[in-house]
């Protein structure tokens, strides 16, 4: 008698808790992954999927000195590799990591901030490569962001697996580990191979780095842009300006590029999994330019900042 009235009373109890508490909750979960990638060193192996294709990647992550560095190789087909420090990549076999990275970590999260564009819900527990794992719902407030739901690892807070699904409830995303232990990580296992390239980002011209003119005049509601960086990947090419932009959770990134004759370009609307790219030709007094959305936004979103610039560039043929 006396196991069922606990029972009971801690049913009624559950049910008591408020829908803002169970966000709060969410909240401290979310603070806790975007702090756990700083905190924790590990080994793992992960599967990355969308639109259908799969790839397995390992992956060690070094916490040392304040300073986070990790290495990342596919361990399938083509063998490429890639090596970040504090999040600027230092060197790499091919430019396709982007979504890869983007998967597997997220930016600092400030769940007030978060709420203003997110409904949050803790979903319960699971597991993920043996550990016990906590599931956390994202959910869009408009049809600018998609929806997301965040298996962290209950010890660590670390981010063990991830989905990203549209308005239609299709899974265009999902990033999981697969195996994971946390250890030191030595110097030489985040040491880049031979096939690794550094990646020259000296800046090569602050030319138009400040021209307002290159942003876009319309953000979905949240979104805010971080510094903008101005860098040649080579001494021979011409400097590619770009700005992240984001709402804590969601990112685009807005590049400009000048378009010389021998480079002359169409307008481009691709999509690949959440990832989209929309560009526009835009002119300007010394030339034309390339401005490229590129982010895991909803397609017409990505429409709608390309199309508010403020300069489009005149049919170029």
């Amino acid at each position: 008698m006396i196991a069922k009235r606990t029972l009971g009373c801690c049913y009624i109890a559950a049910l008591l808790v408020s829908p803002a508490a169970l966000a709060n909750d969410a909240g401290s979960w979310l603070q806790r992954m975007s702090e756990a990638g700083s905190q924790v060193s590990y080994k793992g192996a992960f599967v990355y999927e969308r639109s259908g294709s799969f790839s397995t990647h390992q992956v060690w992550h070094q916490t040392a000195n304040n300073v986070v560095t990790e290495r990342l190789l596919q361990a399938d087909g083509e063998p490429h590799e890639w090596v970040r420090r504090d999040g600027h990549v230092q060197c790499a076999s091919s430019y396709s990591a982007g979504p890869i990275w983007d998967a597997s970590s997220q930016p600092a999260q400030d769940p007030e901030l978060l709420e203003q564009w997110y409904s949050l819900e803790l979903l319960g527990t699971t597991r993920v490569a043996g550990r016990a794992a906590t599931v956390v719902a994202i959910k869009p407030r408009d049809e600018y962001r998609y929806a997301y739901e965040l298996y962290l690892d209950s010890d660590t807070g670390l981010l063990l697996k991830s989905l990203v699904i549209n308005e239609r409830a299709t899974l265009l995303e999902r990033f999981q580990f697969t195996d994971l232990s946390y250890k030191d990580i030595p110097d030489s296992s985040v040491a880049p191979g031979s096939g690794c390239l550094q990646v020259d980002v000296t800046l090569k011209s602050q030319e138009n780095s400040n021209d307002k003119s290159w942003e876009p005049g319309w953000l979905p509601p949240g979104f805010t842009g971080g510094e903008q960086d101005v860098r040649a990947f080579s001494v021979d090419e011409e400097p590619v300006s770009s700005r992240v932009y984001t709402d804590g959770m969601a990112r685009f990134t807005v590049f400009v590029e000048p378009l010389g004759e021998e480079r002359l370009a169409d307008d481009l609307r691709a999509q690949l999994g959440p990832t989209v790219a929309v560009s526009r030709k835009l002119k300007a007094k010394d030339g034309a330019f390339l401005a490229t959305v590129v982010g895991e936004i909803p397609p017409a979103a990505a429409e709608r900042i390309a199309a508010s610039f403020a300069q489009p560039a005149e049919s170029v043929q």
